[in-house]
C-alpha cells in the first residue's frame, strides 16, 4: 500500500474508532454529546467521509459491538533508538500478540513500561489548515483558561503524516490539549488533534540501522490497531 494511501486509512480508521468510542461513552448526538461533537469537527478537518462517521455510529449503537482501548507498547530499535507504538484496539491480546510479532521479526525487542517513554515528553499537537500568528494564538489560549507552554511549528508529513492542506502546527500541554482545540475551533480554525510524544533528545545511528528502524515503523503502522509509531531518531 502506498505511504500515502496508508496515512488516509489510518486517518478514517482511527476518526471511526474515536466515533465509537464517544458514541458507546454518551450516545449518538453531537447536540449532547461534546466529545462526539468534537470528533465530527476533527473528521471535517481531516477530510474525512460522512458515511465513515455514519457507519461507525451505527457500529456504536450496536450492543455486541466492542469498545475501543488505549494502549501504548514500547521498544527498542536499531542502534539504540527508542520506539513508542500507539494502539487503539477492541482486542488487546490481538494487538499485543501483532505487535509483538512485527518487534521480533524487526530485529527489535519490546521495552519494559517506562524505559523508553522517560525519553519523551507528552504533549498535545494539534494541526491547523489555517495560518495562525504567535499574538492571535496566545488570545486563543488566553479565552481558553490554557497556562501552559504553547509553541508554533511547521507541519510535519514524513514523521506525523500532516495533510498537504496542513499549514502550521501547535504543541500544548497534554492537560490542555482537549481546551485548546475546542477554541482554535470555535475561533474558526479547522483542526485536528492528538497526543504525541515529543523525544527529549535525538538519538544519532548509521544508515543501516536506520533503514531497519524504518522498515520496522512502516510494518507495525500496517497494523489495523496502530494508530502510530513515534521514535526519537535524529
Amino acid at each position: 500500500m502506498a505511504k500515502t494511501a496508508l496515512a488516509y486509512a489510518k486517518k478514517a480508521s482511527y476518526i471511526g474508532k474515536k466515533v465509537v468510542i464517544a458514541v458507546k461513552a454518551a450516545g449518538s448526538d453531537p447536540n449532547s454529546n461534546r466529545a462526539l461533537a468534537s470528533v465530527l469537527r476533527e473528521a471535517n478537518a481531516l477530510d474525512v467521509p460522512k458515511d465513515v462517521v455514519e457507519r461507525n455510529i451505527k457500529k456504536a449503537l450496536d450492543p455486541v459491538t466492542a469498545d475501543y482501548k488505549e494502549l501504548t507498547y514500547e521498544a527498542y530499535g536499531k542502534g539504540g533508538v527508542g520506539l513508542i507504538i500507539n494502539v487503539l484496539s477492541d482486542n488487546n491480546n490481538r494487538a499485543t500478540a501483532d505487535v509483538n510479532m512485527i518487534v521480533k521479526k524487526s530485529g527489535c525487542s519490546i521495552a519494559s513500561t517506562g524505559s523508553v517513554a522517560f525519553n519523551f515528553q507528552r504533549k498535545g499537537r494539534i494541526a491547523l489548515k489555517k495560518a495562525i500568528s504567535e499574538d492571535a494564538l496566545i488570545d486563543v489560549a488566553i479565552e481558553a483558561g490554557c497556562e501552559g507552554d504553547i509553541t508554533l511549528e511547521e507541519p510535519d508529513q514524513d514523521n506525523r503524516n500532516d495533510n498537504d492542506d496542513v499549514v502550521c502546527v501547535v504543541l500544548t500541554d497534554a492537560t490542555e490539549l482537549g481546551a485548546m482545540q475546542v477554541a482554535l475551533q470555535a475561533a474558526g480554525y479547522e483542526c485536528s488533534g492528538v497526543l504525541v510524544h515529543i523525544p527529549l533528545s535525538a538519538v544519532e545511528c548509521g544508515e543501516e540501522d536506520a533503514a531497519a528502524n524504518y522498515d520496522a515503523i512502516d510494518r507495525l503502522e500496517e497494523l489495523d490497531d496502530v494508530t502510530s509509531v513515534e521514535h526519537n531518531m535524529a
